[in-house]
């Protein structure tokens, strides 16, 4: 007997796992045309997280629905959308002066730099699916920080994810139309594990009284 989901469509002829995959390059494509400001590349990409996680849970949400909730996400996260930017180009222009050996101790400098961008790209993306419309930048920072510092094992495929997207827009330039979505399938797929973890020393407690 065919089931039906959230979406209320027919999923008996259907590929979850293809729909995913759909869904994840078109939501790609679209913070990657929102991401053309700069300013706005981390309220799109927390908004495309957003949609993927909605997604995965069985909602059909339109695509347009990324375009709204980046304009809501700028609202209150423009600080972030400005300085993400400013400190990718200043970690560039350090690693560059180091790499030029006209900067003493320029070992140091690319470990420190290093460090920066590491902690940078796990709290930001940890941020990003916490976002949710109304919720505010403060709040969202300190706890990206702390599941950033718990989860370390996530933090560290998040990086490795970014690490990994940097490849492949290396190797093929156009590849970048679907960073947004690996990232955000990304985070998603990190905020599960983690959640997933907690849950069980929980349920473990809860059969133990």
């Amino acid at each position: 007997m065919a089931t039906r989901d959230r979406r209320g469509k027919d999923r008996s002829g259907g590929n979850p796992r293809l729909e995913l995959l759909a869904e994840m390059l078109l939501v790609g494509a679209v913070v990657a045309l929102l991401s053309l400001p700069l300013v706005t590349a981390v309220p799109a990409l927390a908004a495309g997280t957003r949609h993927v996680r909605r997604s995965v849970d069985g909602y059909a949400d339109p695509i347009r629905t990324v375009v709204t909730d980046t304009g809501r996400a700028l609202r209150h996260w423009w600080p972030l959308g400005l300085g993400v930017p400013a400190l990718a180009l200043l970690i560039a222009y350090d690693v560059w002066l180091a790499r030029t050996g006209a900067l003493p101790g320029g070992t140091a400098v690319l470990v420190v730099t290093a460090a920066v961008a590491v902690v940078t790209v796990a709290v930001v993306l940890r941020a990003c699916g916490l976002w949710e419309p109304g919720v505010r930048l403060r709040p969202a920072l300190r706890e990206a920080a702390r599941l950033s510092a718990a989860d370390l094992g996530g933090s560290a495929l998040l990086v490795s994810a970014v690490a990994a997207c940097g490849v492949l827009v290396w190797m093929l330039m156009p590849l970048v139309i679907v960073v947004g979505g690996l990232l955000s399938l990304a985070v998603v797929a990190v905020d599960r594990r983690w959640a997933a973890r907690t849950a069980e020393p929980a349920a473990e407690t809860g059969e133990d009284d």
